[in-house]
């Protein structure tokens, strides 16, 4: 066994090798796509973050990840002030939010096997501590081979998920029995994560961090902007959308000419792409970056840092994602506001949390051929199904202070 896992990681880190130009080249073209810099030399594993001698190492890949870890690490220090936390993010919309926090941070590199001999020998982290399911093979052996415990925080895997990991079983399953400690958020996830090889007495079941969240602040200049577009009509938003959802929307909205369609993507720097679809769809449309036209149906919300003026101006929020077979993307934040909520079929990404929302009366699923009645449905019931969006939400907090527990009890465990 150990053999063929030996084996399967040298197979794995040979094929990753052969990749790198082709890894090299998305990076380049997809961020200076979107003008980002790709950083391609800190993605090689050439720059090593200064030293950090018995650091708490904690890595989150996006937006949402790194949001929940700077969360986490601020939980800690608290309870540890003597704590020194070194952070580290995969996306641009990550690494700005940890470079916005007071937590030192650096890009997360390609899993090279050079790359963790360098970093480990460099940090001696008291502990790797992974947000969500960011786990690498030749990190986690790396780990392991220098007695570095793994954490697993906010433990968070579908159903498809594991579908994933088992095709590559021979590479995954190895990785996954070395987590020292796995805080999953809700029951299906501990169950998952020891399926996939997870020792059951590692594994606990603490809810989610993203639930612990405030309510997203309002960006008032740009709220009234929307609210002058808007207004006297019911405003539909299609929030973190992907280009299926927005399809679909857009052609919902051109049988529903009385009512405003305002789309916020999942990638901001889309708007042009979005703005240029809802034209061919026969609608009239303009982007919250230029300038807004009042007589629009549909705008385009694809400036940065305002979702929660996005969000505070609209009667209905559609989750993103769920209606284009991604998953869907958070519902927290528009239930907080105390907005109706309406999700597609696919919800994997926050299965126990969109059941929860829907049990509670706070969320309404719906097939694509049900837009209509259900965006009715919940606009005759929003203040009902918001009220009720946003008591689930709070009566399921506390998981940032009990995650912080036990990872300093397994560090003194230790």
């Amino acid at each position: 066994m150990l053999a063929s896992s030996i084996m399967g990681r040298h197979l794995y880190s040979l094929l990753l090798l052969f990749c790198a130009p082709l890894l090299i080249a998305h990076v380049v073209c997809k961020y200076r796509r979107e003008n980002q810099d790709p950083m391609v030399a800190q993605r090689l594993g050439f720059r090593v973050p200064l030293q950090m001698f018995g650091c708490i190492w904690i890595h989150a890949c996006s937006l949402g990840e790194s949001k929940v870890g700077v969360e986490l690490a601020r939980a800690l220090i608290r309870k540890d002030p003597s704590l020194r936390i070194l952070m580290t993010a995969t996306t641009p919309a990550g690494l700005q939010v940890l470079a916005q926090s007071e937590f030192s941070s650096h890009v997360f590199p390609w899993d090279f096997r050079w790359t963790w001999s360098r970093w480990l020998s460099k940090l001696r982290p008291k502990a790797l501590i992974i947000i969500e399911t960011e786990l690498w093979p030749n990190l986690l052996a790396a780990c392991d081979s220098e007695g570095v415990p793994v954490i697993l925080a906010n433990g968070r895997l579908s159903d498809q998920s594991v579908r994933g990991y088992q095709r590559f079983g021979w590479l995954s399953k190895p990785m996954w029995s070395r987590v020292s400690r796995a805080l999953m958020q809700f029951e299906g996830d501990a169950h998952n994560a020891h399926i996939l090889g997870v020792p059951a007495h590692v594994i606990s079941e603490v809810g989610s961090i993203k639930l612990d969240q405030p309510a997203p602040q309002v960006p008032r200049g740009q709220a009234d902007r929307i609210s002058a577009w808007k207004k006297a009509h019911v405003l539909v938003c299609l929030m973190s959308s992907h280009p299926h959802d927005e399809a679909l929307f857009l052609s919902w909205a051109r049988r529903n000419l009385g009512l405003r369609l305002l789309i916020v993507p999942r990638h901001p720097v889309r708007g042009s792409e979005i703005n240029k679809a809802a034209i061919d769809e026969g609608l009239s449309a303009c982007q919250s970056s230029l300038e807004i036209d009042d007589s629009a149906q549909v705008l385009i919300g694809d400036t940065f840092g305002d979702m929660g003026a996005y969000l505070s101006q609209s009667d209905v929020v559609v989750i993103g994602g769920s209606f284009s077979g991604k998953g869907g993307q958070n519902p927290i934040e528009p239930a907080l506001l105390s907005k109706p909520l309406v999700a597609g079929p696919s919800m994997h990404n926050f299965q126990a949390i969109s059941d929860g929302l829907e049990a509670a009366g706070g969320l309404i699923r719906a097939d694509a051929d049900e837009i209509s009645e259900v965006i009715e449905e919940a606009l005759l019931g929003a203040n009902k199904l918001g009220n009720a969006a946003r008591a689930w939400v709070i009566a399921n907090r506390g998981s940032t202070e009990l995650q912080a527990q036990w990872i300093l009890a397994t560090l003194a465990a230790d």
